[in-house]
C-alpha cells in the first residue's frame, strides 16, 4: 500500500496535469480563430483577383469566378483567402476562395461604419464589402471595428455623380453567404417561418400583406378541396347505400372531383407564386 505522502503526491501529479491539459484545450480555440477558414479551388479569368476579394460565380460557368458588386451579390460565394485552414483543390492551378470560416476581407466603409457583428455585403466597388443596411445576401458577419484596422482613401463616384471618399481596410470576417433580411424593429404581425418561406420562394424580401395575402389564398384553397372532398365521398356513400347498381356513376364523379381539386390546386398555387413574386 502506498504511503500517505506518496497518495498525496500522486494526487498533486494527477491534478497538475489535467490543469495543464485543460489550459492547452481552452487555448486551442483562440490559437486557431485565426487560421479557421474552409476554402475550394475555383477557376478565373479575372487578372484583378487577388486575395481578401469579394468573390462570386461568373454567369453561365459554375468553375470560375469573377470580383462581386452590388449589382451581382446573388452570385456571392466567398472570400479569396489566404493560406485557409483547410483547402479543397481539384487537382489545377486556380484561386482558394473561402466558403465558410473565419477569414480577412476587403471592406469598406461605403454604406456607413462598419463594426463587430455587422453584415457585410457586396459594395460597388469590384471586390470590395460593405455593411448590409438592406435586406440581401451577404457573405458573412464582421469580427472587428474598421475604425481600428489600417485602412486607404480612396474616391469614387456615386450614382447621383456625387463624389465620396471611402475607406477601405482588411477586417475578419465570418464567411458564410446566406440572405440577409433587415430588421427594421416594427413587431411582424407575419409568423417568422412564414416570412421565410415567402422570402425563400421569391428569392427576395416579401412585404407582410403580400405573405398574408397567400397564407388567406392558401387557407382557402384547404378548406375548399375539404369541403369538395367530404362532399362528394359522403354523397358516393350515400348513393351506394341506397342504389348498389349506382358504382359506375359514383366511380365517374369521383373522377370528375378529383379532377376538379387537381384544378383548383394548381391554380391557387399559381396565384399564390405570382402574389409573392410579382
Amino acid at each position: 500500500m502506498l504511503s500517505r505522502r506518496s497518495a498525496l503526491r500522486l494526487r498533486f501529479i494527477a491534478l497538475s496535469t489535467f490543469s495543464l491539459v485543460l489550459s492547452i484545450f481552452c487555448a486551442l480555440p483562440v490559437s486557431a480563430q485565426g487560421n479557421s477558414s474552409i476554402s475550394q479551388e475555383f477557376k478565373t479569368k479575372d487578372n484583378n483577383v487577388s486575395s481578401a476579394a469579394l468573390v462570386g460565380i461568373e454567369k453561365d460557368n459554375s468553375n470560375t469566378i469573377e470580383l462581386s458588386n452590388m449589382e451581382d451579390t446573388d452570385k456571392l460565394l466567398g472570400v479569396v483567402g489566404a493560406k485557409p485552414l483547410i483547402e479543397l483543390s481539384g487537382g489545377a492551378s486556380g484561386v482558394q476562395v473561402v466558403t465558410s470560416g473565419l477569414t480577412l476581407a476587403l471592406v469598406s466603409d461605403i454604406n456607413g461604419k462598419v463594426v463587430n457583428g455587422d453584415r457585410v455585403t457586396a459594395s460597388p466597388i469590384e471586390g470590395v464589402g460593405m455593411k448590409a443596411t438592406s435586406s440581401s445576401v451577404i457573405v458573412g458577419i464582421a469580427q472587428g471595428d474598421l475604425k481600428s484596422v489600417s485602412t486607404e482613401k480612396r474616391t469614387i463616384t456615386t450614382k447621383d455623380g456625387k463624389k465620396q471618399t471611402v475607406n477601405i481596410g482588411l477586417l475578419p470576417v465570418q464567411v458564410g453567404v446566406a440572405y440577409y433580411t433587415v430588421d427594421d424593429g416594427k413587431a411582424s404581425y407575419v409568423p417568422a417561418f412564414l416570412q421565410e418561406l415567402a422570402n425563400n420562394v421569391s428569392g427576395r424580401n416579401v412585404s407582410p400583406v403580400r405573405v398574408l395575402v397567400a397564407a388567406l389564398i392558401l387557407l382557402l384553397l384547404f378548406i375548399c378541396i375539404t369541403v369538395l372532398l367530404y362532399s362528394a365521398v359522403r354523397s358516393s356513400i350515400i348513393s351506394i347505400g341506397r342504389n348498389p347498381l349506382s358504382e359506375s356513376a359514383v366511380r365517374k364523379s369521383l373522377v370528375e372531383v378529383g379532377l376538379t381539386v387537381a384544378a383548383v390546386l394548381v391554380f391557387a398555387i399559381l396565384i399564390i407564386y405570382l402574389v409573392l413574386t410579382v
